[in-house]
């Protein structure tokens, strides 16, 4: 069974149609063939078959405007990528700036939607005042955000 439902699948495939403008690139990073089997701290991955399943839902709602590329991290380079699994989205031949560490499920899902949404449209969703302050910045700056529902 697909993780998204057809009905989901489709509210997808309108909602990227009518919103999507450029090219996005995803890039999950996964450690492959562990399945749900439990292993000691750092190895195997138990939620990377869903996490692949739920970035080719996104992948198929539109794929004219998304890209998705699988990294096994135990065999190429994965630029720094430690926890499995992480998504990344990215305009097509930017870096990829928005990362999404653990399964991108339940509340998590909408953001990452919403994050292809606006890295399609180059809009970054902050006012001209925050974006003035920002780029008056002289040392690079990682911003980190926290979902959780509780």
């Amino acid at each position: 069974m697909a993780i998204l439902g057809p009905q989901v699948q489709e509210q997808l495939r309108q909602r990227f149609a009518e919103r999507l403008e450029g090219q996005v690139e995803l890039k999950l990073y996964i450690k492959p063939g562990s399945g749900r089997l439990i292993l000691p701290s750092g190895l195997g991955c138990a939620t990377c078959d869903d996490a692949r399943q739920l970035a080719e839902g996104l992948r198929d709602a539109a794929p004219e405007k998304i890209s998705l590329d699988a990294v096994d991290v135990t065999t190429s380079d994965a630029a720094g990528i430690e926890d499995v699994p992480t998504l990344t989205v990215g305009a097509a031949g930017e870096d990829h700036r928005v990362r999404f560490m653990g399964l991108t499920a339940g509340y998590e899902f909408a953001t990452v939607v919403d994050a292809i949404e606006r890295v399609s449209r180059q809009e970054p969703g902050l006012s001209e005042k925050t974006l003035e302050r920002l780029g008056g910045l002289e040392d690079e700056l990682e911003v980190m955000v926290f979902a959780t529902p509780t």
